[in-house]
């Protein structure tokens, strides 16, 4: 692809023309009997490099205290952003839409397990808590401690249904 530049000069102007590395100057000075062409032939490399650092204080994930089991996602949501989220979920009138709203921002965050916990508390009925213990299990970060959610619920069943889609996962 051709590309033209004009510089406009007293009486006369100069144009150029560059296509990859190949660049034609033409010079006319209107008026005073003079022509020139250029031609110049170039071979050129540029290169590009990007780097992407995050500087954590040298961690890639976050350093639960006391903590060292399996991680299910890097850094869960700040306790701020959580109740909001938390608010949010709770100002739904429907058990579907606090269900909906719930896994919307847990699939897009991480949470803990004692996040999800009080999540769950936002739903009335025992099919929504089991349902929402499933999807977040994935984005939950300290995973060995899902076991906590056991007391939110009321049946052993749900308990033990839970349970199984943990070692089936």
């Amino acid at each position: 692809m051709k590309k033209a530049f004009t510089i406009m000069a007293v009486f006369g102007s100069l144009t150029a023309f560059a296509q990859d590395t190949d660049v034609d100057i033409n010079v006319n000075m209107g008026g005073m009997g003079i022509d020139m062409n250029v031609n110049v032939r170039e071979t050129y490399t540029e290169t590009h490099t990007t780097t992407t650092t995050r500087t954590t204080g040298g961690e890639d994930h976050y350093v639960m205290p006391g903590y060292n089991g399996t991680i299910g996602c890097a850094w869960p949501m700040e306790e701020g952003q959580f109740a909001d989220a938390q608010r949010s979920v709770a100002s739904k009138d429907f058990e579907d839409s606090k269900l909906t709203v719930a896994k919307q921002i847990t699939g897009s965050n991480c949470l803990t397990a004692d996040q999800v916990k009080r999540m769950m508390a936002s739903f009335d009925f025992e099919d929504s808590k089991l349902e929402y213990a499933k999807f977040a299990y994935g984005k939950t970060f300290d995973m060995n401690n899902y076991y906590k959610l056991n007391d939110a619920f009321e049946f052993e069943s749900s308990i033990d249904e839970l349970n199984e889609y943990i070692n089936g996962y």
